[in-house]
């Protein structure tokens, strides 16, 4: 990552409009995102908003959970919505949209702080800004929490590596305001760690001195969480192995102040050859690891799995992994494959370019930063709005590498870049397609549900048969307060007999007889997921399966017919006649009606 290229650094001025000109360019390319409706989670939050006596009535988010977090300023950003529109989702998609414009800029700068060059701010901020993933943060009002902990946290290492006046204090107090948005930032005292060890060169006292602040930040915020929200200060003991891989992360930054990293560096760079013969010893020990059996082989693959995962969503313009997996389910095969590639790419690296690398300060802070923003997201593999502050990190390196790259390379390496951020653009226009697909979508449904009900409020019985989740590959969830936006009114009881997954189903469905629905999903694609309880759905029926599952409104047959799946519920005897059915079948909620009596 060396600089090779003669500086030329934009002066102040010209660099605030690029920066500008970035953050115009991400608004145009998410502009159509503003058309996107609620869905899933969206409903949970606005039940929340609507018992608010405005914003200011949102504080008292500071002094409980809510859903089981603690996460108050990302509750407060949707009440000052709440408070300016009520429930009009354009309101929260601009929120959103202004939050992802901010947070590019503020990549921009970080990645001009590390680059002499021009050309390293500019494709940063447009490798964050168009990076494929980062659709389900931006465009999911539900992220929220996701945006502005991203936007505290980039805001608070901008500060400390631009050396602005204040930056003994400064960037640990934005460090507050980034864990009140979501925890996941938890561990960005070891990017700040890293940045006075190996950027700074501080002693360990000074570096001590300076971590404090930042540690201080973390203990007022677990104070606030256990005191004022009574929620664990330390989320439980599940979060015990990763605060002690931080505290060991952290301490061993510390250790290495005082030069005594530069001593590592020494060593590594004379024994190159073993130090990437350990790096793939480790990885082959871990691909090893993930064939055996009991729980080594399960967390060898749990962080395999995790590996591919990010992999696949942070280097490749990829909207849905559902789409090159081959297969509906499971996905964790695709991602294994995946980490072992990335595994072996990296050991290749290690050879390759080790040297210049290990030569460098600043791939030894990316490095850290890299680590801090995945510890806390080390154990999931849904969810691609959790990587969009590691897209931020990786987008930032990136740019910084090629500010550095000689001038023949560094065509070539723009050249790669226009294109994937055009691939990106395509890619980001088809998802939000989908997102206003789904917000439509949602939104009839839930008109269809209520009419079926009204006049009455807060009664009646619903029963969808089929209904979508994750399908096109954004969330499409339904709950009850899904009902709730129409007339605030919610079902008196909902409940849901088979979930459609990540891919569209053409479902005919019928009454034979006065107690008896018949179900044919025609060229069945192994998507669905059943229920015995009506609330965990962990019963996936196969293509070629036959089986039967007793619900508590009736007993459930499925088995093939032909490439067909046909499923017949027969309902219980206490299923109320009044009870309304629905079903999700080719991109739309229908109503099932009931047979006129003769």
């Amino acid at each position: 990552m060396t600089s090779r290229s003669p500086a030329t650094r934009l002066p102040l001025s010209s660099a605030a409009l690029a920066a500008a000109a970035v953050a115009l360019a991400t608004l145009a390319v998410y502009w159509p995102a503003r058309q996107a409706g609620f869905v899933g989670d969206d409903f949970m939050i606005l039940h929340r908003l609507r018992g608010l006596d405005g914003a200011s009535d949102a504080l008292r988010f500071f002094q409980a959970e809510f859903f089981d977090y603690y996460r108050p300023l990302g509750f407060l950003s949707h009440a000052v919505d709440w408070s300016l529109a009520g429930d009009d989702p354009r309101q929260y998609h601009l929120t959103n949209l202004l939050l992802h414009a901010l947070s590019s800029v503020l990549v921009f700068f970080i990645a001009r702080a590390f680059s002499p060059d021009w050309i390293a701010g500019p494709a940063a901020a447009l490798l964050f800004a168009l990076h494929t993933s980062n659709h389900e943060a931006v465009v999911w009002i539900s992220a929220r929490f996701d945006l502005l902990a991203t936007f505290w946290a980039l805001a608070a290492v901008a500060w400390m590596v631009n050396r602005l006046p204040g930056e003994a204090w400064g960037p640990p107090l934005l460090f507050l305001p980034a864990l009140l948005s979501k925890e996941s930032v938890v561990a960005l005292p070891v990017a700040a760690a890293a940045w006075f060890v190996f950027c700074q060169r501080y002693s360990t006292r000074e570096t001590v001195l300076r971590l404090t602040p930042w540690l201080g930040g973390l203990a007022a915020y677990a104070i606030l969480r256990q005191a004022a929200g009574g929620v664990s200060a330390f989320g439980g003991a599940g979060r015990a192995p990763k605060l002690l891989v931080f505290a060991g992360v952290l301490l061993a930054l510390t250790a290495c102040a005082d030069g005594r990293w530069l001593r590592l560096r020494t060593w590594l760079l004379s024994h190159a050859q073993t130090a990437g013969a350990l790096l793939i010893a480790g990885a082959a020990g871990l691909a090893i690891g993930s064939l055996l059996p009991g729980p080594f082989g399960a967390l060898a693959r749990e962080k395999l799995a995790v590996v591919g995962f990010a992999t696949v969503y942070l280097a490749a313009p990829v909207a849905d992994a559902g789409s090159l997996a081959g297969t509906l389910l499971p996905l964790e095969p695709l991602y294994w494959r995946v980490a072992l590639t990335a595994l072996a790419a990296a050991a290749v690296l290690g050879f390759v370019a080790g040297p210049r690398l290990l030569n460098d300060d600043r791939a030894w802070f990316f490095l850290a930063f890299l680590v801090a923003v995945l510890l806390p997201i080390s154990a999931l593999t849904e969810g691609r709005r959790y990587l969009y502050l590691p897209s931020a990190v990786v987008s930032i390196a990136i740019g910084v590498w090629i500010g550095g790259l000689r001038r023949r390379w560094r065509a070539a390496a723009l050249a790669a870049v226009a294109v994937l951020l055009a691939v990106s653009s395509w890619q980001i226009a088809a998802k939000l397609r989908d997102w206003i697909w789904a917000g439509d979508m949602t939104a009839a449904g839930v008109r269809l549900a209520d009419s079926s009900l009204a006049p009455a409020c807060d009664s009646g019985h619903v029963v969808f048969l089929t209904s979508p989740v994750g399908v096109r590959g954004v969330y499409t969830h339904f709950y009850y307060e899904t009902f709730e936006p129409p007339r605030g009114c919610i079902p008196e009881t909902f409940n849901v007999l088979a979930r459609v997954l990540r891919v569209d189903a053409a479902l005919d469905v019928n009454w034979d007889g006065p107690s008896r629905i018949v179900m044919t999903a025609a060229g069945y694609r192994g998507n669905f997921l059943l229920s015995r309880d009506l609330r965990h759905f962990d019963v996936p029926l196969h293509p070629a399966d036959s089986l039967q599952v007793d619900t508590p409104i009736g007993e459930l047959t499925a088995g093939p017919a032909g490439t067909d799946m046909r499923l017949t519920l027969r309902l219980a005897d206490t299923v109320d006649r009044s009870t309304k059915f629905f079903y999700y079948s080719r991109g739309e909620i229908r109503p099932l009606l009931r047979p006129q009596a003769p």
